[in-house]
C-alpha cells in the first residue's frame, strides 16, 4: 500500500490535526490508529440515550486559536456550546469546599508582589507558584490544583509549561465543548476528502529504506515516502528505534505517567451534591473528578473520576466513586473506563525538544503530540501546524 504522499500513526488530536494541515496542502494521508476508535485523549464515551462522557480532555477556549480554526475548517462552528458556570471546588476529609477556605491570606498577601518580578523560565511550578502564593499555601492547596490538570504530580513541572497567554478569539465563546463532545472533532477531520483512517491498524516495526518508510503491520507493509509520528511518547521510541535508534533514546528520555479515567454515570437526582465543575481533593488515590454538569442534561450526571495509576480495582473505584457522591452502588446507570498516558515534563525539557527538532532537520519524518510544548490541546494542534508546514516546505 503506498498511494498516499504521507502515513500519520495515531488518530488522536496531534494526528489528526496534522493529517488536517496535510490536507490542506493538498497531500493524500492515512492515518494508522492501533485501538478501534480514533480521538485518543479526545474521548467522548456514550453512554446512555445519547448522554456523553469526556474521558479525556474536558475543555476547550477561545485562546486555543488553531484548533479553532480546524473547526472553522470542517464547517462545525455551530457545533460549539458553551460550559455552564458552575464552580471548581476541594474535596477534604470527604466534605466539598472552598478554595479559599484553605488558603492563608496574610502569606498570600506577602507573597503575591513577587509575582511582578519573578520570572517563569527556569523555575518549576513548585518553586514558581510557590514563591508568589506562599509555599505553605502551595502545599495545603495549589500543589493539588496543579496536579488535577495533567493528571500526576505537578511540582517539578517547568513553570512555562502549564497556563500559557494566547491571544483570544473574541468572536468564540471563553470556554466550550461542542455538542457531541471534543471527540467530534476527530470525526469531523476523518470525514474531509482524502483522508483514510485505519483502525486497528497494529505496527510491529518501522524501517526506511530507499528514502521509503516501511511500516509492518498485521496486514502487511505500508510504505510511504514521508511519516508522522503522533502517537504517544511511551510508543515512538519502540517504533524508531531501529532506524532512528539516537532520535529514539532521546524521546524515551521523556518520563510519562499512565491516568486510569473512570466514569460514572448516575440519573439526575441520584446525588445530593450541588452542580459543580470539578473536584480537587488534598488526599485521596485519584486527581480530580471532573463533572458533566457544564454540559446539563435532563436525565443524567455524569462524572469522571481521574485515578492515580493501579492503586484501586474497578470494584474499588466504584466504591470510591459512590462515597465521593454519596450515592449507593445501584443507582449507578453505567460505568465507563479509559487509559491515557501523558508526559511527566521535567526541568530541561525544552533543551532536550531543541536536540530532538536538530536531529529531525532535513528527515521526512515529522513528530507531534503532547510532550512537545505542552500538554494543553493547543499546543498539541500548534506542534502538528508547524511540523506540517516543516513538511511542504521540503517540497
Amino acid at each position: 500500500m503506498s498511494d498516499f504522499d504521507v502515513a500519520v500513526v495515531g488518530a488522536g488530536i496531534s494526528g489528526m490535526s496534522f493529517a488536517h494541515y496535510a490536507r490542506k496542502a493538498g497531500m493524500k494521508v492515512l492515518v494508522l490508529e492501533k485501538s478501534n476508535i480514533p480521538g485518543g485523549s479526545f474521548h467522548s464515551a456514550a453512554a446512555a440515550d445519547g448522554f456523553w462522557l469526556e474521558l479525556g480532555a474536558h475543555t476547550c477556549y477561545n485562546s486555543y486559536g488553531n484548533l479553532i480554526g480546524i473547526i472553522e475548517d470542517c464547517g462545525m462552528m455551530d457545533d460549539i456550546i458553551s460550559r455552564a458556570k458552575v464552580p471548581f471546588k476541594l474535596l477534604v476529609g470527604n466534605k466539598v469546599k472552598s478554595f479559599m477556605s484553605r488558603i492563608n491570606f496574610f502569606e498570600l498577601l506577602i507573597s503575591m508582589p513577587k509575582a511582578f518580578t519573578k520570572k517563569r523560565s527556569g523555575e518549576t511550578v513548585e518553586s514558581y507558584y510557590g514563591g508568589i502564593l506562599g509555599k505553605k499555601n502551595f502545599r495545603r492547596v495549589f500543589s493539588a490544583l496543579f496536579g488535577a490538570v495533567p493528571s500526576q504530580n505537578a511540582d517539578e513541572f517547568p513553570a512555562d509549561a502549564l497556563f500559557k497567554k494566547r491571544p483570544r478569539r473574541k468572536d468564540v465563546l471563553k470556554s466550550f465543548t461542542l455538542k457531541n463532545g471534543l471527540q467530534s472533532i476527530i470525526k469531523g477531520i476523518a470525514d474531509e476528502e482524502g483522508l483514510e483512517t485505519k483502525n486497528t491498524a497494529k505496527i510491529h516495526d518501522i524501517l526506511f529504506k530507499d528514502e521509503k518508510y516501511i511500516l509492518q503491520t498485521d496486514d502487511g507493509e505500508i510504505i510511504t515516502p514521508r511519516l508522522a509520528m503522533c502517537t504517544s511518547v511511551a510508543e515512538v521510541p519502540k517504533l524508531v528505534k531501529g532506524f532512528a535508534p539516537d532520535l529514539a533514546r532521546k524521546i524515551a528520555g521523556i518520563q510519562y505517567k499512565k491516568v486510569e479515567s473512570f466514569g460514572v454515570v448516575i440519573s439526575g437526582d441520584a446525588s445530593p451534591l450541588k452542580p459543580f465543575a470539578g473536584l480537587v481533593p488534598l488526599d485521596e488515590p485519584f486527581f480530580s473528578v471532573v463533572s458533566r454538569d457544564t454540559v446539563p442534561d435532563e436525565k443524567y450526571r455524569g462524572f469522571t473520576f481521574h485515578f492515580r495509576p493501579d492503586t484501586l480495582e474497578k470494584s474499588g473505584k466504584i466504591n470510591k466513586a459512590c462515597e465521593v457522591l454519596k450515592i449507593e452502588e445501584g443507582q449507578i446507570v453505567s460505568t465507563l473506563e479509559k487509559v491515557n498516558i501523558v508526559p511527566a515534563l521535567r526541568p530541561g525539557h525544552y533543551d532536550l525538544i531543541e536536540e530532538i527538532d536538530k536531529q529531525l532537520e532535513g528527515q521526512k519524518l515529522f513528530i507531534s503530540g503532547n510532550y512537545f510544548d505542552g500538554l494543553a490541546i493547543e499546543d498539541c494542534v500548534s506542534r502538528s501546524k508547524s511540523e506540517a508546514k516543516r513538511m511542504v516546505e521540503m517540497e
